[in-house]
């Protein structure tokens, strides 16, 4: 078969294998809004991992073990609905196939987890993660309307300051939006740090960045409610709350980027 068609066959199968893991379950479209802009993640592994080079004439190292294991882990995945197995399956895949078609570059495989954060898995199947996130803030924010002398009850996830109840919910915590926020640090870091040691920093320091910013949002939604009412803070600006504190979260890892990024200073 010739090569170049052979690339568009497997390309293809990829492709259509991307858009059944998100037809595999529905429930992301309950928060479109929220979950639907993952799929960026495709298109930016795209740009991060340019230039893409199609090998001409060279042969590149064939891992049928790894091509087998990624096609069980898929069939397994769909046949037991579950999006995680299907995205990391899809992603060891489609990085076998970049890696296979295309000249190889120093750091590609640290595309695998754009692949992976670019289907909706965390926030459909992982809620128990998310809700210990949720108790976790709501603790935290607590404690700080405590040392602002500001009368704060809390029951799990649940938050009263000075009467004013302040619900903590998956939506008000982030939860729905801290995978976007893993997502495009992973993508600036991606295109940013050539160490792979640093990355490796990076990946490790973006869950805490986000947290930061769902225990951000919480405070931010609280001081709304107060200022004005609970209506206010679960109307429009519930929403654009979310859309500031991922600006902020997107500053911070930049500078955290350009941290690790910068060479060690010489002594």
């Amino acid at each position: 078969m010739n090569p170049s068609r052979q690339i568009w066959i497997s390309g293809g199968a990829l492709a259509l294998g991307a858009v059944a893991i998100w037809v595999r379950d529905w429930r992301w479209a309950e928060t479109v809004a929220d979950t639907l802009p993952l799929a960026l993640g495709l298109p930016l592994a795209y740009f991060v991992g340019r230039p893409w080079q199609c090998r001409e004439g060279e042969t590149a190292e064939r891992r049928p073990r790894l091509i087998g294991l990624g096609g069980a882990g898929f069939t397994c995945g769909w046949i037991i609905g579950s999006l995680t197995l299907l995205s990391m399956s899809w992603s060891l895949l489609a990085l076998l196939w970049g890696l296979q078609n295309f000249v190889r570059v120093a750091g590609r495989e640290r595309l695998v987890w754009l692949l992976l954060l670019s289907f909706p898995w965390l926030v459909i199947e992982w809620q128990t993660l998310g809700w210990s996130l949720r108790l976790s803030s709501a603790w935290v924010a607590e404690q700080i309307f405590a040392l602002l002398q500001l009368p704060a009850q809390r029951d799990g996830t649940h938050l009263s300051v000075l009467g004013v109840p302040v619900e903590i919910e998956a939506a008000c915590a982030g939860w729905n939006l801290l995978q976007l926020t893993l997502l495009t640090g992973v993508a600036y870091g991606a295109y940013e740090i050539r160490s792979s040691r640093r990355f490796t920093m990076l990946l490790a320091l973006l869950p805490v960045l986000a947290w930061l910013a769902n225990l951000l949002r919480i405070l931010i939604l609280a001081g709304i409610a107060l200022s004005f009412d609970a209506q206010v803070a679960s109307g429009v600006l519930h929403g654009l709350t979310g859309l500031i504190v991922l600006a902020a979260v997107l500053g911070m890892t930049k500078t955290l980027c350009h941290f690790l990024s910068a060479p060690p200073a010489s002594i």
